[in-house]
């Protein structure tokens, strides 16, 4: 397997599906099971459909790109576009029993990953998540 693969997408929402089963494929080959390949799948759909809706206001003919790299003892995910600086000190995450809709992405990220980061970078929004693999359970021995 590659250590790394990136691809560079319209900012369109139909755009979305593929990004998640990049992730998806990228994530089990990266050694995840399929639970936690698709948790990592929402975690970066959430903050790829952030970019669309937040950062570019729903402007569809931007790009931002995803990188996924196989890490030690897990895999990042990089996500960069060039729309509206986000501070993550400005937006609590709403709690999952909170009724209204949306909101539930920056909760659902910081649920699923490790570690989420959020920088901006000349001119560029950049958030790394990582996700570490599970310890084996020890077996009685």
């Amino acid at each position: 397997m590659a250590d790394a693969v990136e691809i560079t997408i319209s900012s369109h929402p139909r755009w979305l599906r593929l990004i998640r089963q990049v992730v998806l494929e990228f994530a089990q080959q990266a050694g995840f099971d399929r639970a936690d390949s698709q948790d990592i799948t929402l975690a970066v759909g959430e903050a790829a459909g952030n970019v669309i809706k937040h950062s570019y206001k729903g402007r569809t003919d931007r790009t931002f790109s995803v990188a996924c790299s196989v890490a030690e003892g897990g895999l990042e995910v990089e996500i960069r576009d060039q729309g509206e600086p986000f501070e993550p000190a400005d937006h609590t995450p709403r709690p999952p029993d909170e009724l209204r809709a949306g909101g539930r992405g920056l909760y659902l990220m910081r649920a699923i990953m490790d570690r989420v980061e959020y920088d901006h970078l000349n001119g560029a929004n950049i958030i790394r998540m990582r996700k570490s693999h599970k310890a084996a359970a020890c077996e009685p021995g």
